[in-house]
């Protein structure tokens, strides 16, 4: 053995080696067991955007009609009143009063303004679950060419985005992400993420631990 040529003061014995050997494979156990939440919530949120069930309509993504411009960020809010309809059919999920937390949440959030962070009332008209959304989209028309108005913009966007995912997050890939990229895609230099999924922390560096320990163990026994 391996072990029995080296000197004496470096020399590993039979046990330490089997100790060595069950400690490797119960540290192993631990990996996979930590690493396996993070493959299967992935492949549930894949499987809930090819399945979405949270809005059964259909959502006019990535399109521009310059026979019949509109306003992105109108139908930012359209598409959220759309949402807060009770109409059977429109949104599947459960009424757990999701409407009105949404509405505290996105009221009492603040978002970029001019040379401070300030509510987001400055740009919200009016939400509640019989109105709907209603946002003051005049204030964001130059966005293009201000940056803070670009700011402001897309604050609103990750205000929304947060909320739903705290408040309906089944009704996001159905329905908002599309709506949000079509709003996302005016906006200069914004990094929201219009998904608003919930990101599951991976261990992408256990892989390696494990096969450095391996490799090692392997030269010991």
């Amino acid at each position: 053995q391996e072990g029995s040529n080296l000197p004496p003061p470096f020399r590993i014995s039979a046990r330490v080696r089997r100790q060595a050997a069950a400690m490797a494979k119960h540290i192993l156990a631990m990996l996979a067991a930590l690493a396996a939440p993070a493959v299967v919530s992935a492949a549930e949120h894949s499987h809930a955007e090819d399945h979405a069930p949270g809005l059964h309509m259909s959502s006019p993504a990535h399109t521009y009609d310059p026979e019949h411009p509109t306003e992105p960020f109108d139908d930012v809010a359209k598409m959220i009143t759309t949402m807060f309809s009770e109409d059977e059919g429109v949104v599947d999920r459960r009424e757990d009063g999701w409407r009105g937390h949404f509405c505290a949440c996105v009221e009492n959030g603040h978002i970029s303004s001019w040379y401070q962070y300030a509510s987001a009332m400055y740009l919200i008209d009016t939400c509640n679950p019989e109105a709907g959304l209603v946002l003051r989209s005049g204030h964001l028309q130059d966005r293009h060419v201000e940056p803070l108005q670009g700011m402001m913009a897309c604050d609103t966007l990750k205000l929304i985005s947060y909320c739903l995912s705290h408040h309906a997050p089944d009704t996001i890939p159905g329905s908002w992400k599309d709506t949000c990229s079509n709003a996302h895609y005016t906006v200069p230099a914004c990094d929201v993420d219009c998904n608003a999924a919930v990101h599951h922390f991976g261990f992408p560096g256990f892989a390696v631990v494990a096969a450095a320990l391996v490799a090692f163990l392997g030269r010991a026994v």
